[in-house]
């Protein structure tokens, strides 16, 4: 379900008016809440509501990857956070001076 509902919100935010059909007339697409289906609806047909954030599937997709137990957002890629990584992407490290003493 949670692949189901990242390729629709994908489809959503894009505006893939042809995915987001493709994804409404899948089975899967039962199961969902009212409120996703009608948003899904409006985004894929232009009207002046589709002009939007697909809010309400997009919190669909959060909450069912908390319930499924997903550590981390899949939405999200992990960062590294070694030093040697952090370097690798241009980080600029500076010298830190003590105050002179007074």
């Amino acid at each position: 379900m949670l692949a189901f509902l990242d390729a629709l919100c994908a489809a959503l935010i894009a505006r893939d008016a042809a995915r987001i059909r493709q994804l409404l007339a899948h089975p899967l697409s039962r199961a969902l809440p009212r409120a996703v289906r009608d948003e899904a609806d409006a985004i894929a047909s232009g009207s002046s509501r589709g002009f939007v954030a697909p809010l309400q599937t997009l919190r669909l997709y959060h909450q069912t990857a908390h319930l499924l137990g997903v550590r981390a957002d899949p939405a999200v890629r992990p960062r590294s956070i070694s030093r040697a990584a952090s370097t690798s992407v241009g980080q600029l490290d500076l010298p830190i001076k003590a105050a002179p003493a007074r």
